[in-house]
């Protein structure tokens, strides 16, 4: 039989270096487990860098978006806003550094993050996005302008329905303690006596009370402080005139209403103190509704392949700035 030289015997199919290892005992190269590239490619650090590399071979990334420039000024700012945080006259050289490397950094990250797509993916950033574009329109359209009074007054006449005065009621009363009714009833003519010779004066006589015996208050007060059935007693009874003793969640009371004003439409006066907020509130909306709806032009919008050729209106706005919105 003939080997060629360093080769494999042609019959069998095996190399002298395999035929010498069998000799002693020793399994063949290529059974002694496996080779360097399988052992790499069962390592997850290993198939994790080949896959970023990938990623960042393959992204695109264009040429205009290599270049990172800074100036003096926007350190100088930076710097700035450090030394105020850290509550400091000035910040001292290795802490400037390390402002101008965080700068130069974040801007690295940010240039990567954007060329990775994680602007497109990642919905903690879209909202964020979405927030500077509702604080823009807001911008664009000067919500933040401090209405004139004639702005408020024209937004209340526009808005008057939704605008109404509660019911209000404005009493005097005697108060004893949840077993003290009879006792009560009994200085009724005293009460009355009284309260005659200094009227709208709640009489010193019954027990102490925590709460004030004389109350301007509306309905939803009423009821909130002393219960549903004592205001609903309240708001039923004649005025001018000091009823029987009346149960409340405290005890009962001898009550004598004043003066009682129905629901009804609010006047401007009535609302003015809130007004500004509603106002802003409904400027911020129609600042974004109007600029979405600009916007929304620029695109084709569609649901399961049919155009939506309107949006109906939402209420949305920017919310609150906050610092890290700023």
């Amino acid at each position: 039989m003939r080997v060629l030289p360093g080769g494999r015997d042609p019959a069998r199919g095996r190399s002298r270096h395999d035929i010498a290892a069998r000799r002693r005992g020793e399994a063949p190269p290529e059974t002694q487990g496996p080779s360097w590239l399988a052992r790499l490619a069962g390592s997850r650090l290993a198939q994790f860098a080949i896959l970023g590399g990938l990623i960042f071979a393959v992204t695109p990334h264009r040429e205009a978006d290599r270049d990172i420039a800074f100036d003096s000024a926007t350190f100088a700012a930076l710097e700035a806003a450090q030394t105020q945080r850290m509550g400091r006259a000035a910040l001292a050289p290795g802490d400037a550094e390390n402002v101008r490397t965080r700068a130069i950094e974040d801007e690295i990250l940010y240039r990567e993050a954007l060329r990775l797509g994680f602007d497109r993916t990642d919905n903690v950033v879209r909202q964020r996005l979405i927030q500077k574009v509702l604080f823009l329109a807001e911008d664009l359209a000067g919500v933040s302008r401090a209405p004139t009074e004639a702005e408020l007054r024209a937004f209340f006449d526009a808005n008057r329905a939704q605008w109404t005065r509660p019911a209000r009621v404005r009493l005097i009363h005697v108060y004893a303690g949840s077993g003290r009714r009879d006792w009560l009833a009994a200085r009724r003519a005293e009460v009355t006596a009284l309260e005659r010779a200094a009227p709208g004066e709640p009489p010193a006589v019954g027990d102490a009370f925590g709460l004030p015996r004389a109350v301007d208050a509306t309905v939803d007060a009423v009821a909130s402080q002393y219960g549903e059935p004592f205001a609903a007693a309240v708001f039923a009874m004649p005025t001018a005139s000091w009823s029987e003793p009346l149960p409340s969640k405290f005890g009962w009371h001898l009550v004598k209403v004043l003066e009682r004003r129905e629901a009804g439409p609010a006047a401007f006066e009535d609302v003015r103190g809130e007004l500004s907020l509603v106002h802003l509130v409904a400027r911020k909306q129609r600042a974004a509704r109007d600029f979405v709806r600009r916007a929304a032009e620029r695109y084709r919008i569609t649901i399961d392949g049919e155009p939506v050729l309107a949006l109906p209106p939402s209420d949305r706005m920017a919310p609150e700035p906050t610092e890290e919105s700023d």
